[in-house]
């Protein structure tokens, strides 16, 4: 059930993405409130591990963020996500920049700048198949 959410939230992120080339707070918030309830109802989980795999994506995401290559809006659902994901969020980073080099590859014609979220909720999608 919360996959679902977390792909709905994808969703309307990367709608107003594509409408704005912004994302706003609401949805690494929504991401990240869901990530806190898969805690408690998993209590399995490592919080220690999701911590400091979410440090290291924001942290790899910044630097993209400094050299123009990603929006900060980007970066914090990823990093969001990551809390959620564990340690697949590097299986749909993965699918999220194959997605997104294919699509830049075919609408740079365009557009000078593309939005990511699309990607994001693609490949988070493959990732949760």
């Amino acid at each position: 059930m919360t996959k679902i959410l977390i792909l709905i939230i994808l969703f309307l992120a990367a709608v107003e993405d594509i409408k704005k080339m912004e994302v706003g707070h609401i949805y690494p918030a929504s991401i990240l409130a869901l990530s806190f309830v898969n805690f408690f109802l998993k209590p399995y989980i490592s919080l220690k591990f999701y911590l400091l795999n979410s440090l290291l994506v924001f942290g790899v995401l910044f630097l993209f963020w400094l050299l123009g290559g990603i929006g900060g809006g980007d970066v914090k659902v990823s990093t969001a996500l990551s809390f959620y994901a564990g340690f697949r969020i590097w299986d749909i980073l993965l699918f999220s920049s194959t997605i997104f080099l294919l699509y830049s590859l075919v609408l740079l014609k365009f557009k000078t700048k593309l939005p990511f979220m699309p990607a994001v909720a693609a490949g988070t999608l493959l990732s949760f198949l």
